[in-house]
């Protein structure tokens, strides 16, 4: 089987921690290609990698129609078997692009790939007393109850278990670019792109959002949006990515691969994303 995925450590200032060295699958393997890879820190007060050369590594492999994870705040992860046999561990999974709410998406290749991902997670044996939660994001002026039936017969047509919440945002997309433009009714034209506009405001109000819908869970996943064409916004790029998920603990940020523009997708008017 050809890899199709990289999976990336998040760039922030915690120190990486090796778990794979010392599993028994990967220690008496000399061959592994992981071993072939020079260590990410050059010393304790800098990284090999600059913030804008971690963010081309991230559009290479998208460009190279590869499924791109990064995960943040795993060393935090408590597994099932720590948490006790009464515990329930909780899966998060917010499977819209949650810095384009303008997108008019319900769901797309990232986000069933996203689904795909959590779902595996939930059907292992470690896991399997997991709870699935999908969070569907609502404007005021739409029906929450059309919207959910539609994201249940997805989910049975993918023979995936999850508990649906819908969450209200009218507030959170107030605050975003393209809702403020239509309200002064600009024309768009020559605008600069998505991560040009987004603000730490509207940034910090989605964390907020996601931080708040009740009990801690156990791991997020969350939908990675393709980083910028203009290489200058690499940087901005990973810093709203840092503040979308300040804080959330185990953090999964996930983009599936694009399947050259031909891949099906299921729209909803604005608002029903």
């Amino acid at each position: 089987m050809r890899p199709n995925t990289v999976a990336l450590g998040f760039f922030d200032d915690t120190p990486p921690q090796d778990c794979l060295s010392q599993h028994p699958a990967f220690s008496d393997s000399k061959d592994a290609a992981w071993l072939n890879f020079p260590p990410v820190w050059v010393s304790e007060s800098r990284k090999r990698l600059s913030p804008r050369e971690y963010v081309a590594v991230i559009a290479d492999a998208v460009k190279m129609q590869r499924n791109v994870l990064l995960a943040r705040s795993f060393h935090d992860l408590k597994l099932p078997q720590e948490l006790g046999w009464r515990a329930q561990p909780l899966i998060d999974v917010w499977p819209i692009n949650l810095l384009r709410p303008d997108s008019g998406r319900y769901v797309d290749t990232c986000s069933l790939f996203l689904l795909q991902m959590a779902c595996i997670l939930a059907m292992t044996r470690a896991w399997r007393r997991a709870r699935l939660r999908l969070f569907l994001c609502v404007e005021s002026g739409t029906r929450p109850r059309s919207q959910e039936d539609k994201l249940q017969q997805l989910l049975k047509d993918l023979r995936i278990v999850a508990h649906i919440h819908t969450v209200p945002w009218d507030n959170v997309v107030a605050l975003h670019w393209h809702s403020r433009k239509e309200a002064t009714n600009e024309s768009g034209l020559n605008f600069p792109g998505n991560v040009a506009c987004v603000s730490d405001d509207y940034l910090g109000a989605v964390n907020r959002l996601i931080r708040e819908q009740n009990s801690a869970p156990t791991v997020r996943f969350l939908y990675l949006p393709r980083p910028p064409a203009d290489t200058s916004l690499y940087q901005r790029y990973l810093e709203q990515l840092e503040v979308l998920t300040r804080g959330l603990g185990p953090t999964l940020l996930v983009h599936g691969r694009d399947s050259g523009g031909t891949s099906n997708t299921t729209q909803l008017p604005r608002g029903e994303a």
